[in-house]
């Protein structure tokens, strides 16, 4: 009588790599998907990874916070304002053109009316004023430029030295998250 092969199904084990080799691993994910703008799924094909690997890791550090922070900064902040200002402002002298076309069919009706309105955008224009000042004086960088500093800084140890760079990424994670919840 033969006996039956038994025939055990093929586990895939997750392989385990040393810290070192993780936090690099890791690390390059981020600098694809939060610095070089990857989608998580073209991130793991580039680095031999699950696609769950790599959410897990972005939820985990919040990877989409960080990468709306960099896109957001207080230069764009303040060319957003100047451009409301500036829009804003080009409205109201249209109202004023408005209001002296008025005046010379004698509508005063139209014109008290178009008078509102111009005070209500001269209020606007004073709070849109009063944010810029505040934000040119009050931010002195943003989570934005903090990252893309420290992106530099990080990448230029990695190219001058590579041991050194991976020794301290447990550093880096620290840091960059701890600066995130200040100026977050």
């Amino acid at each position: 009588m033969k006996k039956k092969k038994s025939i055990k199904p093929k586990v895939d084990r997750k392989k385990q790599l040393p810290k070192q080799e993780y936090d690099k691993l890791k690390f390059s994910a981020y600098e694809l998907v939060v610095v070089l703008g990857y989608t998580q799924k073209r991130t793991a094909e580039t680095l031999g990874v699950t696609e769950q690997t790599i959410s897990a890791w972005a939820i985990e550090d919040d990877w989409k916070g960080q990468r709306e922070g960099r896109q957001q900064d207080y230069k764009t902040d303040v060319a957003n304002v100047k451009q409301i200002i500036r829009l804003t402002s080009k409205r109201r002298l249209e109202l004023e053109q408005e209001i002296a076309d008025v005046q010379k069919t004698g509508n005063e009706e139209e014109e008290i009316k178009l008078r509102k309105q111009c005070s209500t955008i001269g209020d606007e224009l004073s709070k849109l004023t009063k944010t810029l000042a505040g934000l040119e004086k009050d931010n002195k960088y943003t989570l934005g430029e903090f990252i893309n500093v420290m992106d530099d800084i990080f990448t230029n140890m990695r190219q001058f030295d590579e041991d050194l760079f991976v020794k301290t990424i447990p550093f880096q994670t620290y840091y960059v998250r701890k600066r995130t919840q200040e100026l977050g």
